[in-house]
């Protein structure tokens, strides 16, 4: 397997659209993509629910859509 900078993997072996590839060919192992996974840090608490129109799915998203909050200059 080749490893970027310090032993990390490098974007392109990491890009969903390259590693069918990488592991078809040997560059890359299924161990290595599982410990990579398991490495990464769970960040659901920061994450924040956006409401997202889907008119080909035959209506609105189910969530309420949430205006953003603007200062006193109007910016975000």
């Amino acid at each position: 397997m080749t490893v970027g900078e310090k032993g990390k993997l490098t974007e392109l072996q990491l890009d969903r659209r390259v590693r069918e590839r990488l592991l078809a060919s040997g560059t890359l192992s299924t161990a290595t993509i599982e410990a990579h996974l398991a490495s990464l840090p769970d960040a659901e608490e920061q994450a924040e629910t956006i409401a997202v129109d889907q008119p080909a799915l035959g209506g609105a998203a189910h969530a309420p859509r949430v205006e953003p909050e603007l200062d006193d200059e109007g910016s975000e």
